[in-house]
């Protein structure tokens, strides 16, 4: 019997948490130290973990990571390090990806400003074309740093409604920017539809286009604020729980498994966070502890551009 694929989806990476400015009904720490990627890495590096992590190109409209010093409300070291770590940590385990640009308000990049609307209602009137100007910008940028993306990620459920665009529109940005015939996306979460990667499309204009579907939920969501500490806490070991039992005979990695179906988990930079108190991250460190205890060599961590592959060569 061959390895079933088991991959992690880190969204909405960075220096800036992006939470801190859809949910302003509470506090939340508005930057994430760049020291998380360095402690995040070691720890993929210690489990063998592999994946797909997003960067945010233009975090919340505040400016792009290629231009530090013009970044509003965060110093411009915090970018660099963030940079640094993450070159030498996390892109030589995890496939790159732009979350877009800004996962905020659609970006205006000659004026260097948001719009008056969002992202995904922007790609929901856009067509192909327009999509592929626009994501070409998150891939410079990314590139520019030293990030060189091979994928896009969704914020929230951007380009659902207008999917067919979306894909092709991805596609050629893709070969506009850097002359490749194949790329994927991250879309589609906990869709019964989409449970295993699957080309959406395929011309000389876009190449091969690749959607990669989440099969979990986020375990460590609620350790953000306004949990408490020992609520943040309790959530995150019920999410575990929910994920993979300690006994390792429950749970939706346990359900995914005994349907060969890729184990891909997802969690966002902001619930490992936790505001600061890191229970995402201690909670993260537990599960990939269960997840070797109970499968072992029977599962093969893959990047996103590996996990493309193996699905659809």
């Amino acid at each position: 019997m061959s390895k079933l694929p088991i991959s992690l989806i880190i969204d909405d990476g960075g220096v800036v948490n992006t939470y801190s400015y859809h949910d302003l009904a509470h506090y939340h720490e508005q930057l994430i130290p760049p020291g998380m990627a360095l402690q995040f890495g070691k720890l993929c590096e210690k489990y063998g973990v592999k994946g797909k992590f997003s960067v945010v190109p233009v975090p919340c409209c505040l400016g792009r990571l290629d231009e530090p010093e013009k970044i509003n409300h965060v110093p411009a070291e915090n970018v660099r390090t963030f940079v640094e770590y993450a070159k030498k940590y996390i892109a030589p385990r995890f496939s790159i990806t732009p979350e877009l640009l800004t996962h905020f308000l659609a970006w205006d990049d000659k004026v260097r400003k948001g719009k008056h609307y969002c992202e995904d209602t922007f790609v929901s009137r856009c067509t192909a074309e327009e999509i592929a100007d626009y994501l070409s910008v998150g891939l410079k940028i990314l590139d520019n740093i030293g990030l060189t993306p091979e994928g896009v990620s969704s914020p929230w459920s951007t380009g659902s409604d207008n999917e067919a665009d979306y894909s092709k529109g991805i596609g050629m940005a893709f070969k506009k920017t850097f002359g490749v015939d194949r790329t994927f996306y991250f879309l589609h979460s906990r869709d019964p539809e989409f449970t295993k990667p699957r080309e959406m499309c395929n011309s000389p204009e876009t190449g091969r286009v690749i959607t990669i579907p989440n099969n979990t939920k986020d375990a460590y969501w609620g350790s953000q604020n306004p949990a408490s500490f020992d609520e943040a806490v309790k959530s995150v070991r019920e999410g575990i729980d929910g994920l993979l039992s300690a006994d390792g005979k429950s749970g939706k990695l346990r359900e995914l498994y005994e349907a060969c179906a890729p184990l891909v988990m997802i969690t966002h930079w902001q619930s490992l966070y936790s505001d600061g108190r890191l229970i995402g991250l201690e909670g993260f460190e537990e599960l990939l502890q269960r997840v070797q205890k109970t499968f072992g060599s029977s599962v093969e961590w893959m990047n996103f551009e590996e996990l493309s592959q193996h699905y659809c060569p």
